[in-house]
């Protein structure tokens, strides 16, 4: 199953993708408050389920996130 959601913010810039899901990192110019682990978190909880969560983005034009999980099969 993949499930994915895109807006059509300021997006991320290239030099941060890499760091987006890293613990407390928050975007330099970034005003909303927070602690920098929402990301982290949700990484962690989908990886834990086998998953895998990854980002996409156009600098300008906005940012999509998905996440992949596998489907159990029903117990026979």
């Amino acid at each position: 199953m993949v499930f994915s959601v895109k807006d059509h913010g300021p997006g991320i810039a290239p030099e941060f993708l890499e760091k987006i899901f890293d613990r407390y990192f928050r975007m330099p110019q970034e005003k909303a408050e927070g602690t920098g682990l929402g990301l982290t978190i949700c990484k962690e909880f989908i990886e834990a389920q086998g998953g895998v969560l990854s980002v996409s983005s156009d600098w300008g034009l906005g940012s999509c996130f998905a996440f992949t999980l596998n489907i159990a099969e029903p117990a026979a």
